[in-house]
């Protein structure tokens, strides 16, 4: 389903337009630009993990893969933690969180081979 109600196949991934009007009628609205053609659109795909939560670590069955998914179209919001967790896992750096481990976060997780 395409709807955000379940998962879909994978697909060139493309804006409602809907949205995209709703979007430049907002702008409009809310500053003094005008919005006219619009000449390029772009639609993420959210991801989500079977537990709902993040996904952050090195792949232990890929050598140098490195997981950053599962922010389930929370991105935005959770980049700055999630680039200190990403910091703190490839350099070694202090663990920057208090609410999880890494263990928790670990692609591993799913293969019960926790970071």
């Amino acid at each position: 389903m395409a709807d955000g109600r379940g998962p879909t196949d994978p697909c060139d991934a493309q804006p409602d337009e809907y949205e995209i009007a709703l979007a430049a009628h907002r702008i409009e609205e809310r500053t003094t630009m005008k919005v006219g053609r619009i000449q390029s659109r772009w639609a993420g795909l959210r991801t989500f993990a079977p537990d709902r939560h993040p996904v952050v670590g090195f792949d232990q069955q890929a050598e140098g893969f490195f997981w950053l998914a599962g922010q389930g179209g929370y991105g935005l919001q959770t980049s700055p933690a999630m680039a200190q967790i990403a910091e703190s896992l490839i350099a070694a750096t202090p663990w920057p969180l208090e609410a999880a481990t890494a263990a928790q976060l670990s692609p591993g997780r799913f293969l019960g081979q926790a970071a």
